[in-house]
């Protein structure tokens, strides 16, 4: 069974209690109904890829959460619309359509099984849906039935989650990530979430959110089931690789349980006498009653200079001292091209080809527990005989 949508678009949420309180006006309002506008007069504009967007001025609020353009003057913030012709930078530069995907509408699908034609029109064009579905606010693709789903079941993974907490708790969406990768011809299936949904649902009709990854782009299990930090590293520095992006990293998704060797090794993971007291029972407190479920730490990995970052070397040293010596942690790759890369996947600028579930020969990376042919041994030296004797 398929049922097709364009975007399931739920409706947006009221302003967050949390951010009303830190307010200093008297009076918060929720979204503007949007309005035309005419021209492009001066003032600030804004657009909403992801998450949230606040325009506030004195008592006045406009919320506005992805595919939604805001406009704020010295007299009026307001939701529009339609964002000016220039607010489509970078999007519609010759560099970004170059680097994009062929696109589609659901809507275009034509055959009996829709999830194979989607599949192989990645996979021989390749093209992909649009637009892209806002996952993380409940939009999806299409409602598909668990026995055709399940034909896409593996041993493969783009992510772990939290194993501390229920895989449904929190704001996880209640729709299916499928990831596709054509840089190694895979297709996976979030094995995670697949059978949790479908008993919370009741139903074998689940709704499936496609992820159409670039083509330097591999799920993390592709580096074998050891993987660490350094081989993330060096696939990424020397031949492009990437691994997919976990879906939510605030909810303990992560990528490899990394040591804190590995963080000594490669980051200034402050001594413990170096962080304040305060600090430091701040911490502990938050360690003992969430762990990493509320954060993963993050590794942001740069692939200009080909350098690394970490953005929480103190929670790190803490945990060390409390015993944990494997802290979950998800990575964020930043590309040369990283402002097209928002516009949607496609090749990135300079992304070798990625080979099969293996690293290519001559590549940055051998996944653990692959096996290596170990170089022939030299035979032992021969020595000379000595020449026979003269005749004399």
């Amino acid at each position: 069974m398929y049922k097709g949508l364009s975007v399931k678009v739920l409706s947006k949420a009221i302003l967050p209690a949390l951010i009303a309180s830190a307010l200093s006006g008297p009076a918060w309002a929720q979204d503007e109904d949007c309005e035309e506008m005419e021209g492009t007069p001066p003032g600030l504009y804004t657009t909403t890829e992801q998450g949230r967007t606040f325009l506030i001025q004195d008592d006045q609020i406009v919320e506005m959460g992805p595919g939604d353009a805001g406009f704020a003057d010295e007299g009026t913030v307001k939701c529009i619309k339609k964002p000016p012709p220039f607010m489509g930078w970078p999007c519609t530069t010759q560099a970004a359509q170059a680097r994009m995907f062929n696109t589609y509408s659901i809507d275009e699908l034509e055959s009996d099984n829709p999830l194979a034609e989607i599949v192989q029109r990645y996979f021989d064009i390749p093209e992909v849906i649009a637009p892209i579905p806002v996952w993380l606010d409940g939009e999806y693709n299409g409602i598909f039935n668990y026995n055709d789903l399940i034909q896409f079941s593996s041993p493969e993974y783009w992510y772990k989650p939290d194993p501390d907490i229920p895989i449904l708790s929190g704001k996880r969406p209640r729709s299916l990530l499928v990831s596709l990768f054509v840089g190694t011809n895979q297709v996976v299936l979030d094995n995670n979430m697949i059978d949790a949904l479908r008993e919370e649902l009741g139903s074998d009709d689940i709704p499936v959110t496609f992820v159409f990854n670039d083509t330097n782009t591999v799920p993390i299990s592709y580096f074998g089931s050891n993987v660490s930090l350094e081989e993330v590293a060096t696939a990424f520095n020397e031949r492009g690789i990437k691994a997919a992006d976990v879906p939510i990293w605030w909810q303990g998704d992560y990528h490899l349980l990394t040591t804190i060797e590995e963080f000594e090794k490669f980051f200034d993971i402050p001594p413990l006498e170096d962080i304040s007291p305060d600090t430091q029972a701040a911490l502990r407190d938050d360690l003992e009653k969430f762990g990493f479920t509320k954060k993963t730490i993050i590794v942001s990995l740069f692939g200009g200079p080909g350098t690394m970052a970490v953005d929480q070397p103190q929670r790190v040293r803490v945990a060390a001292s409390m015993g944990i010596t494997r802290i979950p942690t998800s990575f964020n790759f930043v590309e040369e091209d990283v402002l097209y890369a928002a516009c949607g996947p496609g090749t990135p600028v300079g992304a070798g080809a990625v080979s099969g579930s293996t690293t290519p020969t001559g590549g940055a990376v051998v996944p653990p527990g692959t096996p290596v042919t170990p170089p022939p041994v030299d035979p032992a030296p021969v020595e000379p005989e000595d020449p026979p004797a003269s005749p004399s």
